[in-house]
């Protein structure tokens, strides 16, 4: 089942459908939505934040880890936090067992950050939910737009200047 969004008038079902262009208000309905989307995962993770004693910053710490070991530089910059303020985060994982930092095989003087065995279960058990919300959207809209929404989300993600190297 295809979603439509509610300001287009044409379908992308049928053969004549590529626009590429947008107006202003659907580019703004599309950044009130990315916002309503953090939000609900965001709600969807609050009662396992509670149960894991993990404030929002760990949470997307551990979310983002789990789904790329990296630098601690290149984490920071893909959660787009500040080195000082995500390196208290990391103490405070490190601390608990839930994240290790170990030498970067191609440069000695790097850390690479990932999770533990416990980080490994603690981020199954916490990104549950939010997966389960996930795969649910993506099965209903189908591999097309599965496949769409990534291009854009990732284009969105590589454009910012929060991430080295990149210009919008």
């Amino acid at each position: 089942m295809a979603v439509i969004h509610p300001f287009n008038a044409t379908t992308p079902n049928n053969e004549t459908y590529s626009r590429l262009f947008l107006r202003e208000d659907e580019l703004q309905f599309g950044l009130a939505a990315i916002f309503e989307v953090a939000s609900a995962l965001k709600n969807l993770c609050a009662q396992d934040q509670a149960k894991f004693d993990l404030n929002w910053a760990e949470a997307k710490a551990i979310i983002t880890i789990g789904a790329k070991a990296d630098t601690v530089l290149n984490l920071g910059h893909r959660l787009a936090v500040t080195k000082q303020a995500f390196t208290k985060t990391l103490r405070n994982l490190e601390k608990r067992k839930i994240l290790a930092r170990i030498d970067d095989p191609r440069d000695k003087r790097r850390k690479i950050v990932s999770l533990t065995e416990l980080g490994r279960e603690i981020e199954r058990d916490f990104g549950a939910n939010m997966r389960a919300a996930l795969a649910h959207a993506y099965r209903n809209v189908g591999a097309d737009a599965v496949y769409g929404s990534d291009q854009v989300l990732w284009s969105i993600i590589t454009a910012t200047p929060t991430h080295k190297g990149n210009k919008l």
